[in-house]
């Protein structure tokens, strides 16, 4: 109805549970599939690892362009602290972005970055790992976040207290600007998360966007991405992030859109 009535030629589900039945996800595949719709949805990389073959030739071919998952981190001890030893590791991140880069399909990849007790590690650990993934499947979309206290959350939870962390006591504290970024996890003003480690995860994500321009700005044309590679490349593979003014500009200028921001 609505791909003939009102030309509706994309569909993005914001359904967490949506890949948790692969027979469920084979048969939405096959009936979606004659729309010629492109479609985006979320999921789990332990899933994902289980479908068949077959389920995956029908994705494809149903229009499946993207999904979202968390990798949370390229640390299978940081992995375990956050108490998903068992669901993720690093070797599946890595699987499933080969697998998708096979038939086709853009794996948008989240990680929480500058957890304690040691952030700066972690992040320095993790950016790594992001460029291995970028080496497995170069359309892999990135998405960065800062960790933020879950209540009693384990080891985690209470490290993040002995650096000095604590909720709001007051609704006016809950609704503060701060407390927005907080919840989005671009906040900077987390005790353990001092300056230069936030200048070090901004430059790095400045240099991989630019490096690697995102699938999801339509504005991008190839003169445009062939610019942004161009004058990216001698930082990303001397590992020189810092201060990238030059890439700032470049990005205003163009009006990037980063991938966070929209669909696909």
């Amino acid at each position: 109805m609505y791909a003939d009535r009102w030309q509706v030629n994309a569909v993005e589900f914001y359904d967490n549970n949506f890949f948790v039945s692969e027979a469920r996800t084979a048969e939405f595949a096959e009936r979606i599939a004659p729309l010629k719709i492109r479609w985006w949805g979320e999921a789990r990389i332990d899933t994902l690892l289980k479908y068949s073959p077959r389920s995956w030739r029908l994705m494809r071919d149903s229009g499946l362009r993207m999904v979202f998952m968390g990798a949370e981190s390229g640390s299978a001890e940081t992995l375990k602290r956050m108490d998903k030893g068992g669901a993720l590791s690093p070797e599946k991140t890595l699987e499933i972005a080969r697998l998708m880069r096979e038939h086709g399909i853009v794996p948008e990849f989240s990680f929480v970055l500058g957890n304690p007790p040691d952030p700066e590690a972690d992040i320095r650990h993790t950016l790594e790992f992001i460029r291995r993934v970028k080496t497995v499947n170069p359309l892999a979309e990135i998405i960065l976040y800062l960790y933020t206290p879950v209540p009693l959350a384990g080891d985690l939870y209470d490290n993040a207290q002995a650096s000095g962390f604590h909720f709001p006591q007051t609704l006016d504290e809950w609704i503060s600007p701060t407390w927005a970024n907080f919840a989005q996890r671009r906040s900077a003003t987390l005790p353990w998360m001092k300056q230069p480690l936030w200048d070090q995860l901004r430059d790095f994500e400045r240099v991989l966007n630019a490096y690697y321009p995102t699938a999801t700005d339509a504005k991008l044309n190839g003169a445009r991405r062939t610019l942004l590679r161009a004058a990216s490349a001698w930082r990303y593979h001397l590992r020189f992030y810092r201060f990238p003014f030059e890439l700032r500009a470049l990005h205003r200028v163009l009006a990037y859109q980063r991938p966070e921001t929209s669909g696909f």
